[in-house]
């Protein structure tokens, strides 16, 4: 039993869409930042957008602010213990510092007359802004010269970092939320390959996956989906009626799991929520401790993907 990707190109729905008003959006990012970190009006462009809308200078139906705050170390805590000193073949004193930084970020969404959509903090990874420097020196006198000769393109290099990663954030939520990005991702589906037992009707069932995943680029093919989705799942269901033959059974326990795996999969894509989650569920019911470890991110990650599907989907029905 093995898991082969399958490429798969869709739009993404947003969990917030838009009323059919807004057609266009403004963005301003305020931040003070060296030249040699790029230009404020780049890091516009590339990153404060949302996709499947124009973007305006002025008089936007949406108007986006990222606002940075000043950039600050309020101080820096010193750390002592008694450390092995390779060099010196002995225990020691030593001593580092935990560095904690602060870079307040405020994201805001207002509509054109005011209205306010959105409004957090942006806190992407907190371990950018708190580091241990100087682990270990072995005095005071020589940690405090290295954090002096350092300090400053160590804390430019983090700041730097943190910008990146809030601008990545950001970026990502806006579309997230509001847009239609395009998305492409690599879906895992089980295959059995076997030379003394012929798996021939679940390498079908993969060939109908493929062709139903194939067809999600174009909207108006819902139809095609349904039909390679269903054609799979009606393959891979009567495969696991097998695995009630006991232990010669083709099918055994594990691979009785992943096929349920992939029932879920192809019913979450043809938005059957309901029963994606019971075949889960099943799924879920026969990890045994020996295939726990190979296969609990895997369902846990399906189960958060049916629940962010779902939204997304109940959010874009019509009324």
């Amino acid at each position: 039993m093995a898991f082969d990707n399958i490429k798969v190109k869709y739009t993404q729905l947003p969990l917030y869409p838009l009323s059919e008003e807004i057609k266009t959006y403004e963005a301003r990012l305020v931040i003070e930042i060296p030249e040699e970190m790029g230009k404020p009006d780049q890091m516009n462009n590339q990153y404060l957008k949302i996709q499947e809308y124009e973007k305006v200078r002025e008089g936007g139906d949406l108007i986006i602010n990222l606002v940075f705050g000043k950039f600050r170390l309020p101080g820096k805590e010193l750390i002592t213990d008694e450390v092995y000193n390779v060099n010196a073949g002995e225990n020691m004193k030593g001593y580092f510092y935990k560095i904690h930084c602060e870079y307040p970020v405020t994201l805001t969404v207002t509509t054109g007359n005011g209205k306010e959509m959105l409004r957090q903090e942006v806190k992407p990874d907190k371990d950018i802004l708190n580091f241990d420097f100087g682990k270990w020196e072995y005095s005071v006198e020589n940690l405090n010269k290295k954090f002096n000769e350092e300090q400053g393109k160590l804390l430019l290099k983090k700041q730097e970092k943190y910008i990146k990663s809030v601008l990545n954030q950001v970026k990502n939520r806006l579309n997230g939320n509001y847009g239609y990005p395009e998305k492409s991702e690599k879906i895992k589906i089980a295959l059995c390959k076997g030379k003394k037992i012929n798996y021939q009707d679940i390498e079908t069932a993969f060939g109908h996956t493929e062709k139903a995943f194939e067809s999600l680029t174009n909207k108006d093919n819902t139809d095609l989906i349904h039909q390679e989705f269903n054609a799979a799942i009606e393959i891979w269901e009567k495969a696991i009626l097998e695995s009630n033959g006991g232990k010669k059974s083709r099918i055994s326990p594990e691979i009785k799991m992943m096929l349920l795996y992939n029932c879920a999969v192809a019913n979450l894509w043809m938005n059957n929520f309901e029963k994606a989650r019971e075949d889960l569920a099943e799924a879920t019911s026969q990890v045994t401790d020996k295939t726990r470890s190979g296969n609990q991110d895997l369902l846990k990650e399906l189960k958060e993907n049916i629940e962010d599907k779902e939204k997304r989907y109940l959010a874009n029905l019509k009324d």
